[in-house]
């Protein structure tokens, strides 16, 4: 995985997984709202996709509204070491679709120089204002042999399992981190972002009641974690 403050960070998997092709859209995370097992997301934001651009990722989710939807789906949320591998796999990367060519819009939703920090949400993107269809930027995907992954840089930030802490520079194995804090780690970066964030190893964090327009989430199928998930009630 990506660099930490007391250097690399080696992880090893030894637990298969198969993670989502696209982050989850509008359209899906409304038939789990309609089936009474999802609260919907905020609406009060102008870059809202939620509920008429059903084929928009979902924005405007908590960590907890993404939790409750993989659950129900009967998957659960990657984690950091999961989403990191399925984005670069055994070579390791600097972006999904390979080493280069540099971040532009016929690859990823972002924002060259990243939206000002007086407006993070501003009318910025490769298509504007607010993120773009699922699956819009197919030369930015990650292709396994299984199939190609989209969106894993831009669009929206997608919500992970753990909480957001420091790399220790001591291996582990299938980690997942789970910490008295409310925070949780982020990864991909979003349509508002900079072409710095469309870096595989990049981290993000958010409190996760944190419900914004470039931040979703994708689900991944796999054997239930080791540990329970915070109720964060």
């Amino acid at each position: 995985m990506g660099k930490g403050i007391k250097g690399e960070h080696r992880v090893v998997l030894t637990h298969g997984f198969c993670m989502d092709a696209g982050e989850v859209t509008v359209r899906q995370y409304t038939r789990c709202v309609e089936a009474g097992a999802c609260k919907e997301p905020w609406r009060g934001d102008p870059w809202s996709t939620y509920p008429a651009r059903l084929d928009y990722p979902v924005n405007m989710v908590s960590w907890v509204k993404a939790h409750a939807y993989c659950a129900w789906a009967g998957e659960r949320l990657p984690t950091e070491a999961e989403w990191e591998w399925a984005a670069t796999g055994p070579d390791q990367t600097r972006y999904p679709w390979g080493a280069e060519p540099e971040p532009s819009c016929d690859y990823v939703d972002y924002t060259k120089f990243g939206a000002p920090k007086w407006a993070a949400g501003a009318d910025v993107g490769c298509g504007g204002g607010g993120p773009s269809p699922v699956g819009s930027h197919p030369k930015g995907d990650k292709v396994w042999p299984g199939g190609a992954i989209h969106d894993l840089a831009g669009n929206v930030w997608e919500w992970t399992e753990d909480s957001f802490v420091p790399y220790s520079s001591e291996p582990a194995t299938d980690p997942v981190v789970r910490q008295d804090s409310a925070v949780h780690a982020l990864r991909g970066g979003g349509w508002n972002r900079s072409y710095a964030a469309m870096v595989v190893t990049y981290r993000g964090a958010a409190h996760y009641s944190y419900q914004v327009p470039a931040l979703g989430f994708r689900c991944v199928r796999g054997e239930p974690l080791a540990t329970p998930s915070p109720t964060h009630e």
